[in-house]
């Protein structure tokens, strides 16, 4: 005999004596949670509330992006909580340049969640967090182009000094 228990829009069948194993929302908890979350969307309050999250950790949105990155692309994505990414440091670990959290845009020094290896997805030890401008400059080359262009820099830094 199966017995189910509806309270608040749940739905749990009796498995044994006093245990309840969870199945779900029913169709009405379903219909309300929707009615929630399209509440939300454009509601000032609650972007304000959202905007005020992210500052406090940048990792929140950087999860948020990568899942939907993740599922675009159909890449792995191993990251249960903001809290598997690495800490946010003060400064990018390629350009030593400080990092912060921009009030409605990015800049060059806001955080970004970085692939180390392009060819695994967001999993854990496969990620770090650096600048955007230091994504940008390895996302559009490849270590052949950078390597050129630090020689050219060189050599003109070379070229300068003698002068």
């Amino acid at each position: 005999m199966r017995l189910e228990v509806y309270s608040d829009n749940h739905v749990s069948t009796l498995v044994g004596k006093g245990v309840y194993m969870y199945q779900g929302r029913t169709k009405e908890g379903i219909r309300k949670l929707k009615l929630r979350e399209q509440a939300k969307i454009g509601n000032p309050i609650h972007l304000e509330k959202r905007r005020k999250r992210h500052m406090k950790d940048a990792r929140i949105r950087l999860r948020g992006g990568a899942r939907d990155r993740a599922m675009e692309k159909c890449i792995d994505f191993k990251l249960k909580s903001y809290k598997d990414l690495p800490k946010v440091p003060e400064y990018c670990p390629i350009l030593d340049i400080p990092l912060y959290v921009g009030t409605k845009t990015s800049t060059d020094n806001s955080p970004t969640l970085d692939r180390i290896d392009n060819n695994r997805g967001y999993i854990k030890g496969n990620i770090q967090i650096i600048s955007r401008k230091a994504n940008q400059m390895k996302s559009n080359a490849n270590f052949k182009e950078i390597e050129k262009l630090y020689f050219f820099m060189l050599n003109i830094l070379k070229k300068n000094a003698k002068s």
